[in-house]
C-alpha cells in the first residue's frame, strides 16, 4: 500500500471507529454531553459562514476549529500569530490566541482559548437570591498537526479543557481531553472539494464535584460532512455547505457564501438550521397537521467582512441570535511573518 493509501486508511479508521458503537447517535442520551463551550470559540470568518467552510483550505488559522486538515499558510509566509475576540449575550469576554508555523512539510498550531461568563448572581430552589455571586470560567488549549498534499489534506488536533462553575465547598474545576480528525480533498481544478471530520471525540477526566469518584461524561462527539463549490459563472463566489451529526443533539445544516471584492476584501454570509426544524418548516408550508417540534437553535443568521493580505488580515462578523437574544459581534486580527 502506498504512503497516501496508508494515511487515508488510518484517518478513515480514526473517524469511523467511534461510530461503530451501538446506538452511537442515540438522542435519548441528550443531556449527557459536557463542555459544550468547546463549540463556541468561533473566529469571525467561521461565525460569518456559520461553520460551513470546513472543506476549503484557508489561511485563517482558526479553520482548525472546523477541520484541522484545512489549515494552510499564505504564500511567502512562514508563521502566523492571530487573535480573535467576541462579546454577546452568552459571554462577557471570550477569545482565542494562536500561533501557526511549519516544520518541513508539516504545519503545526498551538492555541489558547478563554471564556469568561461574567458575574452570575446565585439563587436557591425557591428563586430567592442567596447573596452569593459566581464567576464561571472556561479554558481550552489545543495543539494541531496538519499534513497538506496536492489534492488531499490530513490533520488532527488534541484538546485539553478546563471548566470552573463555582467555588463552594465540594466543588472544583473539571478537566477534559478530546481529539479532532479531518480529511479534505480538492478537485484538480479547485472548483469544488469535500471534507470529512470528527470533532470533540473525548470525555471529561475529572468531574465538578470532589466526592471521591469521577463520572467520565462524553463531549459532543460530532461527525461532519462538508463541501464547497465555485460557480464558473461567478468566479469570485464560493458556496459552502456542511452537515453536522452530534451524538447527543439534533443534526444541523450549515450554509455559507463568500464573495471576493477585489484581491483583498471579502464579504460573507451564513445560515444554520437544525434538520428537524427544516422538516417542521417544510411541513408548515405544506399545511401538514403532523410536524415535529423545533429544536430551538440559538443562532440562525450571520454576516461579516474580511481584509486579507500575506502579512496582515482583519475580520469582523455579527450573528443574529434567535428568540430575542440580540446579536454577537466578533473581531479578529492576524499577522504573518
Amino acid at each position: 500500500m502506498s504512503f497516501t493509501g496508508k494515511i487515508s486508511a488510518l484517518a478513515t479508521f480514526a473517524l469511523f471507529v467511534p461510530a461503530t458503537a451501538l446506538a452511537f447517535f442515540d438522542h435519548g442520551d441528550a443531556g449527557q454531553e459536557v463542555f459544550s463551550f468547546l463549540r463556541t470559540f468561533d473566529s469571525p470568518r467561521n461565525a460569518a459562514l456559520e461553520k460551513s467552510a470546513a472543506a476549503n483550505p484557508s489561511t485563517d488559522p482558526s479553520i482548525t476549529q472546523l477541520n484541522p486538515a484545512a489549515l494552510k499558510l499564505p504564500d511567502g509566509t512562514d508563521r502566523i500569530a492571530s487573535m480573535h475576540w467576541q462579546t454577546g449575550e452568552f459571554s462577557d469576554n471570550q477569545g482565542t490566541i494562536s500561533y501557526t508555523a511549519h516544520v518541513n512539510t508539516f504545519l503545526y498550531q498551538i492555541s489558547y482559548n478563554w471564556l469568561d461568563y461574567g458575574t452570575i448572581e446565585g439563587y436557591d430552589e425557591f428563586g430567592e437570591s442567596t447573596g452569593i455571586d459566581y464567576e464561571p470560567f472556561s479554558q481550552l488549549v489545543t495543539a494541531t498537526l496538519a499534513f497538506p498534499m496536492k489534492h488531499f489534506q490530513f490533520g488532527t488536533t488534541v484538546k485539553f479543557a478546563s471548566d470552573r462553575l463555582a467555588e463552594e465547598e465540594g466543588d472544583r474545576t473539571a478537566y477534559g481531553l478530546a481529539f479532532d480528525w479531518g480529511i479534505a480533498w480538492q478537485s484538480p481544478s479547485k472548483i469544488f472539494g469535500l471534507a470529512l471530520t470528527a470533532r470533540d471525540m473525548g470525555c471529561i477526566l475529572r468531574d465538578y464535584v470532589d466526592d471521591g469518584e469521577d463520572e467520565h461524561y462524553p463531549m459532543s462527539q460530532t461527525f461532519s460532512i462538508a463541501g464547497y463549490f465555485r460557480p464558473q459563472s461567478v468566479r469570485r463566489l464560493t458556496l459552502y455547505a456542511d452537515s453536522d451529526f452530534p451524538r447527543f443533539a439534533e443534526s444541523t445544516l450549515n450554509l455559507g457564501a463568500e464573495y471576493a471584492l477585489g484581491s483583498y476584501f471579502s464579504i460573507r454570509a451564513g445560515f444554520t438550521r437544525a434538520w428537524l426544524d427544516l422538516v417542521r418548516d417544510f411541513k408548515e408550508l405544506a399545511s401538514s397537521d403532523s410536524r415535529p417540534s423545533e429544536s430551538n437553535e440559538a443562532r440562525m443568521l450571520s454576516g461579516g467582512l474580511g481584509y486579507s493580505s500575506s502579512l496582515f488580515s482583519m475580520d469582523y462578523s455579527f450573528s443574529y441570535l434567535a428568540q430575542g437574544l440580540g446579536f454577537e459581534h466578533r473581531i479578529g486580527l492576524r499577522v504573518g511573518f
